[in-house]
């Protein structure tokens, strides 16, 4: 029994192996973006729309439809509450990247992006009553979700992109969600 089982699971793998596009080399991109953040559900009680800003690190193979890519992300929303700051959420993502059309030199690449996270949220807090003024900030370090849609524009050795994501970070008592509209540019792919 247990052959049935091993064997065609040695023959898959061997064959993943032997079929994957070993032969062309990695790329590395390295890229930057902005954009619009858009909080959603309890967030936007809270926050008003604000801005994101964007660093990557990917790697791919070039005939190959799925991708990691590695992102820092920081996004400040202005409060909607008097003696509160603007919030301010930094992410890390590792993400996989499935290129929707793997057509090679294709112009335009619709694909689709979705990962795992560490987010920092931090704001400022003022309150006062009578004669008694106090401020602090609150920080929280939590772990979220991400997914969304984007549009790669090759350029020769660089791409624009655009792409919005759906972020959900899991801080206890409630939960946080936003929705970045990021463009930019990739290097190296």
């Amino acid at each position: 029994m247990r052959r049935i089982v091993v064997v065609p699971g040695i023959m898959l793998a061997v064959g993943c192996l032997c079929g994957a596009p070993h032969a062309a080399p990695a790329q590395v991109t390295l890229g930057v973006g902005g954009g619009a953040t858009f909080p959603v559900s309890d967030l936007n009680n809270f926050d008003k729309t604000g801005f994101n800003v964007l660093a990557t690190l990917g790697f791919r193979i070039p005939s190959f439809p799925l991708g990691l890519r590695v992102d820092g992300m920081f996004n400040q929303l202005p409060s909607r509450m008097s003696g509160s700051s603007n919030s301010q959420i930094w992410t890390v993502n590792a993400n996989l990247v499935a290129n929707l059309v793997n057509v090679p030199h294709a112009v335009a690449v619709p694909y689709l992006i979705a990962g795992v996270g560490y987010y920092n949220t931090r704001y400022r807090v003022t309150t006062s009553g009578g004669t008694i003024e106090t401020t602090g900030n609150i920080h929280n370090n939590d772990v979220g979700i991400n997914g969304g849609v984007g549009l790669r524009i090759g350029l020769g050795s660089a791409s624009l992109f655009a792409e919005g994501r759906y972020h959900y970070i899991f801080v206890s008592g409630t939960h946080l969600q936003m929705i970045p509209l990021t463009v930019g540019i990739h290097f190296g792919g």
